[in-house]
């Protein structure tokens, strides 16, 4: 089963356990866009998320876990568990002052665009420009693509760890 579904069905019951229509919700939703939530022939934006939690007095994460919980046929508080215990691998291996390290405020930091460089062939690139060949020159000896060589000619090989 697909979120869309799983997520309708939680929106459906948690909104009519609380006795709201989808017009008491219309602070976090029109009433034409939470019908087609509801009827799960829409996805829904984290902000929206968001939004429609805080409607129903209750956090994001309990919404999610609830769709999740559906979709995989297993209780809430299993989902939860795993969860926790997937944050805390997270927390071991990344740190939570890595990810803090990506927002500046509200805003993510700029980062320079990068494409990974195959090893073997910024190798060979590299030993052809130390040899003194050209850009197009190095390309025909080793019957690369010219923007292949570009790509490759201002880059450096990783540093061993």
């Amino acid at each position: 089963m697909s979120l869309k579904p799983a997520f309708a069905a939680v929106l459906r019951s948690v909104r009519g356990a609380q006795h709201r229509t989808q017009e008491n919700l219309a602070d976090a939703a029109s009433r034409t866009y939470l019908g087609k939530i509801e009827n799960g022939a829409s996805s829904i934006t984290l902000d929206k998320l968001d939004e429609l939690a805080d409607a129903l007095n209750l956090s994001p994460l309990t919404l999610l876990a609830l769709t999740l919980s559906v979709r995989d046929s297993e209780s809430p508080q299993d989902r939860l568990e795993r969860a926790c215990e997937e944050v805390r691998l997270i927390e071991d291996r990344v740190g939570m002052q890595a990810i803090q390290a990506q927002l500046v405020g509200d805003k993510l930091t700029k980062r320079r665009p990068n494409r990974p460089a195959d090893l073997e062939k910024l190798t060979l690139v590299l030993a052809c420009k130390a040899e003194g060949l050209t850009q197009a020159a190095t390309a025909r000896k080793l019957g690369l693509n010219p923007s292949t060589v570009q790509f490759l000619w201002t880059r450096a090989l990783p540093s061993p760890e």
